[in-house]
């Protein structure tokens, strides 16, 4: 795996690129401080995963582009958490979100490979930020025309999402009303519909693909 790091904070770049540099399974990290000096350097097209803060100039519409022209997935780590923040990186493309400020060389790691491998990365508080905007996206401007994000049925939306914020069965059943049992069935049958194998493979997808 190769990955490209860019960030225009030199001093962090190197950081990022060093404990990245270290990791078993990837094979060569390559870097850079501005979206031109990306645009240009060798190794990104040849790059698995970009690793960047979208908060650089330019930087959504970077997403956007080099998704398409390189197949690379991207990876966002910022100190940025705001939801909109987070809904654009994601609607630009990314697929994952990650905090500095909350970041360690492990976590990092484990980002870039769960990103290498298709799929998405959020941290828990991110992913409930995620959903709101979503959630709100949907309320505001889609139902009011009778249109819809998802494919999903309302209750099956509602149980997903609770089940992203990280609720055990019991508290979604409570919460909802209704029977664990019930609530147990709704998860299979999202999981058949997402053609998935586990509740969180189902959250992921759901997130990735604007589902919930």
């Amino acid at each position: 795996m190769k990955v490209f790091v860019l960030d225009p904070h030199m001093i962090y770049r190197r950081g990022l690129t060093s404990c990245l540099g270290d990791a078993e399974g990837i094979d060569a990290v390559a870097e850079a401080g501005s979206v031109g000096d990306a645009w240009v350097h060798p190794d990104l097209p040849e790059s698995t995963v970009v690793v960047l803060d979208h908060g650089l100039p330019g930087g959504l519409e970077f997403i956007r582009q080099v998704r398409e022209a390189t197949g690379a997935q991207v990876l966002v780590c910022s100190s940025r958490s705001e939801e909109g923040e987070v809904v654009a990186a994601v609607a630009a493309g990314s697929m994952g979100y990650v905090c500095k400020d909350t970041l360690t060389p492990e976590s990092l790691v484990a980002a870039v490979r769960a990103a290498a491998s298709g799929a998405g990365v959020m941290e828990p508080g991110m992913l409930g930020t995620l959903l709101r905007g979503i959630s709100r996206a949907s309320e505001e401007v889609l139902e009011p025309r009778g249109l819809s994000l998802t494919r999903l049925n309302p209750r099956e939306q509602q149980v997903l999402r609770l089940v992203a914020e990280g609720h055990p069965i019991r508290e979604v059943a409570e919460q909802l009303r209704y029977s664990e049992r019930t609530i147990k069935n709704v998860i299979h049958d999202v999981v058949t519909k997402l053609n998935v194998r586990t509740r969180s493979q189902a959250v992921a997808r759901a997130v990735r693909e604007g589902l919930i």
